[in-house]
C-alpha cells in the first residue's frame, strides 16, 4: 500500500532532537515501512515573516523554512515550509502553496492520505487528497477537540472543511472520541481508537512483576515537563499525608522553582527529590525502582509514560477523562484520579498502600496483559486495518 502522511508531528531535519517533537506518527510509519508498506512523509513546517524572528525558534524555524527530503528508519520525510503569522491560522493562500509542493513532490498517486493533526496539517491534506481523488483520513488529537470546541477553526473555513471532508476519522483516546461526537453529532464515516504502541522490550518480565508486588511501598515518582498542567503541586501536597514516602521527580520546566518552593514550606523537602531532566534510559530506571506512578496531568492527547511506568511495575494513577482514561481502567490495571484532585489522590495512594500483595500483584499482571495487546507491531496492524476499512467504504475520494 503506498500511504501518504501529512503532520507537523513528525521530524523536521535530520539532525533535530527526538525530544522536540512527539514520534508518536514516526513509530506508525517506520513499522509500516517494515511490513512492507510505502511510506512517505510530508511535514509541515511553519515559519514566521523576518520581522517576527525576535525569538531562538523563530530564528530556527526560518533557517529551515525551504524543502527538504532525508531518510529517517527506512521513510522518506520531506519537510514542507508554510509560512503564517503568530498566533494567527495560516491562510488559504498559503495551504494552497504548500498543498501544491506536496503534490510536486509525490513520486506516484498514494492509495491513501493520512493526516496527524488539524493545525495546519489538515486543509493541505484534504485539499491534496481532492486533488489526486484519493481517500484521506484524519488523525484528532487533544489540541484539536480544543479548537473544535471553542470555535477557534469555525473561523476558518478550510479547517472545518478539513474535519468534514474526512473519509474517516480516528482518535488517540476514547476520551476524544467523546468529545467529537458532541460537535460532530451527524458523522457517519468510519471511526476508530488508534492508539500508541509500545516497543515489547521495554516491558519487564512477569516473574520482576510478581515479585516487586511483595515488597513494601515506599517510593512514588512522576516524570514529565514541570508545567501547570502537569499538576505536580497536587502530588507534593498529596505526599504531606504519607511521611513515610518518598517522591522524586523526573523532569524540568518552568515551575520547578514553584515547586520546589512549595515543598520546602510545607516541610516535606527532604522526602521530595528534583532529579531534574534525565534520558529515557535513566528515566525508565528510576521507574523500576519506584513502587507507585503519579501524574494527575490535564490536557494529555494520551501519555507514554504511563505505559512507560506500567511496564516497569509501577502501580499507575493516570487522570480521569484525559487520554489514558481507557486504556487504564480505574483499580484493575491502574488507577483513576480528577487531574489536581489533591484529597482523591491522597485516598488513591492510600488505597494502593493498602492492598495486600496478591492484590497488587493482580493490578501489575493485569497492567503486562494491556502492554501486550499494545505492541508497536500490534498498533499498527490495527491502524493499518482501519486504514482498508476506509478504503473499502464507496464514496468520496478515489469513487
Amino acid at each position: 500500500m503506498k500511504i501518504v502522511l501529512i503532520t507537523n508531528l513528525y521530524r523536521a531535519y535530520e539532525d533535530q532532537l527526538s525530544s522536540e517533537n512527539t514520534q508518536v506518527v514516526h513509530f506508525f510509519a517506520r513499522e509500516w515501512a517494515r511490513q512492507g508498506h510505502n511510506v512517505e512523509v510530508f511535514v509541515i513546517w511553519l515559519y514566521y515573516l523576518t520581522i517576527f524572528n525576535f525569538s531562538t525558534e523563530a530564528r530556527k524555524r526560518r533557517r529551515y523554512s525551504f524543502k527538504e527530503s532525508f531518510t529517517l528508519d527506512g521513510v522518506k520525510v520531506t519537510r514542507i515550509p508554510l509560512q503564517k503569522l503568530p498566533r494567527v491560522l495560516c491562510s488559504d493562500r498559503s495551504l494552497v502553496a504548500a498543498s501544491e509542493l506536496v503534490i510536486q513532490s509525490l513520486g506516484s498517486r498514494p492509495d491513501i492520505v493520512i493526516c496527524h493533526r488539524v493545525d495546519p496539517s489538515a486543509p493541505v491534506a484534504s485539499e491534496v487528497a481532492k486533488r489526486l481523488g484519493t481517500k484521506y483520513l484524519l488523525v484528532l488529537h487533544k489540541s484539536d477537540l480544543q479548537n473544535l470546541e471553542n470555535g477557534r477553526y469555525f473561523k476558518k473555513n478550510a479547517y472545518i472543511r478539513s474535519v468534514e471532508n474526512a473519509d474517516g476519522i480516528a482518535f488517540r483516546s476514547e476520551y476524544l472520541q467523546l468529545r467529537f461526537e458532541k460537535v460532530f453529532p451527524d458523522f457517519d464515516r468510519p471511526a476508530a481508537i488508534l492508539k500508541s504502541g509500545f516497543s515489547k522490550s521495554l516491558i519487564e518480565k512477569r516473574d520482576f512483576l510478581v515479585e516487586k508486588s511483595k515488597r513494601p511501598i515506599k517510593k512514588v515518582v512522576t516524570a514529565c515537563r514541570l508545567n501547570r498542567d502537569k499538576n505536580v503541586a497536587s502530588l507534593i501536597l498529596a505526599m504531606k499525608s504519607f511521611p513515610e514516602l518518598e517522591l522524586e521527580i523526573v523532569g524540568d520546566g518552568p515551575e520547578m522553582a514553584r515547586l520546589k518552593l512549595m515543598a520546602r514550606n510545607n516541610g516535606i523537602g527532604d522526602r521530595i527529590k528534583f532529579s531534574g531532566r534525565l534520558s529515557n534510559a535513566e528515566t525508565l530506571s528510576r521507574m523500576k525502582k519506584a513502587d507507585i506512578f503519579a501524574m494527575p496531568s490535564t490536557r494529555e492527547t494520551f501519555g507514554m509514560v504511563y505505559l512507560e511506568a506500567m511496564s516497569k511495575g509501577c502501580i499507575t494513577i493516570g487522570s480521569r477523562d484525559q487520554g489514558i482514561d481507557g486504556t487504564i481502567v480505574d483499580s484493575w490495571n491502574g488507577f483513576l484520579v480528577k487531574p489536581g484532585d489533591t484529597e482523591e489522590l491522597v485516598g488513591k495512594i492510600s488505597l494502593i498502600k493498602n492492598l495486600s500483595a496478591p492484590e497488587r500483584e493482580r493490578i501489575l499482571l493485569s497492567a503486562l496483559q494491556t502492554l501486550e495487546d499494545m505492541t508497536e507491531e500490534k498498533a499498527a496492524s490495527r491502524y493499518i486495518a482501519f486504514v482498508e476499512t476506509v478504503l473499502q467504504r464507496e464514496g468520496k475520494g478515489g469513487k
